[in-house]
């Protein structure tokens, strides 16, 4: 039996996933890997983190706004690039929608 965590879970299950038609002992890998992917929580970022990791890659934003003028996307870039890393709908300006989107560049680095 492999050795699953929560830091390998979702590999694991990505690995197996594709496997699993040809072998249906895979079936309890794959259970117990989704299993600690969807009840691992991490403690969440301080607000400090985020957006020192935001400095620090050299990242930068743009709110776009819609036809009518109301602020709905927040995309983040890397500065000097045209296409964004994350564009994410938001409901105005706010330093939440600002976090939100640059937690979501953060998680995608750690996969």
């Amino acid at each position: 039996m492999m050795n699953i965590t929560k830091d390998n879970a979702y590999e694991v299950a990505q690995e197996l996933e594709h496997q699993a038609k040809t072998s249906p002992a895979l079936a309890d890998e794959i259970a117990s890997a989704i299993q600690v992917v969807e009840h691992s929580e991490l403690p969440p970022r301080k607000t400090e983190e985020v957006f020192d990791y935001f400095a620090d890659q050299g990242l930068t934003h743009i709110w776009q706004a819609d036809i009518n003028g109301g602020i709905n996307i927040c995309e983040i870039h890397k500065e000097g690039f045209f296409d964004p890393l994350v564009s994410m709908t938001c409901d105005g300006i706010s330093a939440k929608s600002l976090r939100q989107a640059i937690e979501y560049v953060m998680d995608q680095e750690e996969l």
